[in-house]
């Protein structure tokens, strides 16, 4: 990592709260690096992280006042006011950076947090880092092209490789799916929230865990005690 910007997209990876980044300056540093010592290599960050940095590589004018040699009044107060400046300066430089497909996610993960209800703002919560990118994008992909099946069957798949997801020969709009896994809260969350996003009210769809439906003529789905009764 040689950039604040680094060190705080990578606590958003590993979900770290940015509470427990805490910047400071560096006693000894390059001039030409921004992020100090160990923390070049570093690919990981532990739960708590005192990174030392070069505040003067970028930020010259606002730091050259703080840390004269002959300044040794109100250290402390001037550590914690560096921690909080460039935590700023880190959300800055994202923000910039950020595309314009990211801002929309932004802005439509706080809309399912505050808008879309309670029961919605739970079940985000099962997912995680890598599974809300999944979610957020196919969703944009979904307002610009509509309801799509092999949207909601692809997002599945990708969740939640151990399926299968049967189409009825009868009823075009019904559609089963078996998890190989079995059912709790979490897992049964999960579906719900994809289910309602993605599939809405144009579709019947039934789920079965676990156990497998029997299916005539297929030895492997007629085992006894291992029949999901539809």
């Amino acid at each position: 990592m040689n950039y604040l910007w680094e060190v705080m997209l990578q606590a958003k990876r590993q979900g770290l709260p940015k509470e427990r980044i805490r910047f400071q300056t560096a006693k000894e540093y390059s001039a030409y690096m921004e992020v100090a010592g160990e923390f070049l290599n570093q690919t990981y960050l532990e739960d708590r992280n005192n990174v030392e940095i070069n505040p003067y590589y970028r930020f010259f004018d606002i730091f050259r006042d703080m840390f004269e040699p002959d300044l040794v009044e109100c250290e402390e107060l001037r550590e914690s006011l560096t921690n909080l400046i460039l935590h700023q300066l880190a959300e800055n430089d994202i923000v910039s950076g950020m595309t314009k497909e990211e801002y929309y996610k932004k802005l439509l993960y706080r809309d399912l947090e505050e808008v879309f209800g309670r029961q919605t703002k739970e079940q985000l919560t099962f997912f995680n880092n890598e599974e809300k990118e999944i979610l957020l994008s196919g969703m944009l992909i979904q307002y610009e092209t509509g309801n799509s099946l092999d949207l909601f069957t692809d997002i599945i798949e990708t969740m939640m490789p151990d399926n299968i997801i049967y189409h009825s020969n009868h009823t075009p709009y019904e559609i089963l799916i078996y998890i190989n896994r079995k059912k709790e809260k979490k897992l049964a969350g999960k579906v719900d929230f994809l289910i309602h996003m993605f599939a809405g009210h144009s579709y019947k769809i039934e789920i079965y865990y676990e156990y497998h439906f029997g299916i005539m003529g297929v030895d492997e789905t007629m085992v006894i005690d291992e029949i999901a009764m539809c």
